[in-house]
């Protein structure tokens, strides 16, 4: 499959599969600027309300600085790639991938959108020395070994990429040794591909390069140039190890 047809349909989720209960959150000062007001559905009590409340002034000061937004319209959040369409009442409401099929389905939720902005964003933050984050976009390339949905030793490893088009994102099976080093055992997809079948390995994405990622059953690690990277004490990535 190539990467244009995971990305060549924009269909709609069917509101029979989305979840029950919804608080639905929105701005307020964009009619202040002629502006329609922006509508967030989420689902998940998880999510901290400062991360909705992040969203929705993103929004209002964009447009305060005069930026229009119309429905159809695409907007990366992280790594997250989601759409705008015109909502009851006047509103425009922000749709995310749901996650689950290629090609991407879109629909009124953003609870994936934040949750792994936040996931994404503390396992950076849990790393001494510091390093910041570097999103990629679920639309750019991923090398895969052709074991990844199953492989339950992995190692992660970002380099820099090499356009716009790559993440610079390589995952390889460290139970296949033998094969690590031929070329017939890894394949190219889609990094949105390879989150719908890896959804444990999200979080690490925005990891930057020229560092690597290993996950061997309860242990995560993040090697750098000089050796493994320090997790802080009681930080997001040290308490998913202990939890692992």
């Amino acid at each position: 499959m190539s990467l244009r047809s995971v990305f060549s349909t924009f269909g709609r989720k069917p509101s029979s599969e989305q979840p029950k209960t919804w608080l639905v959150h929105t701005t307020s000062e964009c009619k202040l600027h002629n502006h329609p007001e922006f509508q967030l559905r989420v689902s998940n009590s998880a999510i901290p309300a400062e991360d909705i409340s992040w969203f929705l002034r993103f929004f209002e000061q964009r447009v305060s600085k005069g930026e229009k937004f119309r429905s159809g319209e695409s907007l990366q959040v992280g790594w997250m790639f989601t759409m705008l369409e015109d909502g009851p009442g006047g509103f425009l409401r922000v749709l995310e991938p749901d996650m689950k099929v290629v090609p991407v389905k879109f629909f009124d939720s953003v609870d994936g959108t934040l949750m792994h902005l936040r996931n994404q964003r503390d396992v950076v933050g849990s790393l001494f020395p510091p390093v910041e984050p570097d999103f990629p976009s679920l639309r750019q390339s991923a090398v895969v070994h052709v074991n990844y949905k199953d492989a339950s030793r992995v190692l992660l490893t970002r380099s820099a990429a090499v356009d716009g088009a790559d993440s610079g994102w390589w995952l390889s099976d460290l139970d296949d040794q033998a094969g690590s080093q031929d070329p017939i055992r890894f394949v190219k997809t889609s990094l949105y591909q390879l989150g719908v079948d890896r959804p444990d390995l999200v979080k690490f994405f925005a990891v930057p390069a020229e560092l690597q990622v290993v996950v061997d059953g309860a242990r995560i690690g993040v090697l750098g140039a000089d050796g493994k990277l320090q997790q802080i004490p009681g930080s997001y990535l040290s308490e998913l190890s202990k939890l692992r």
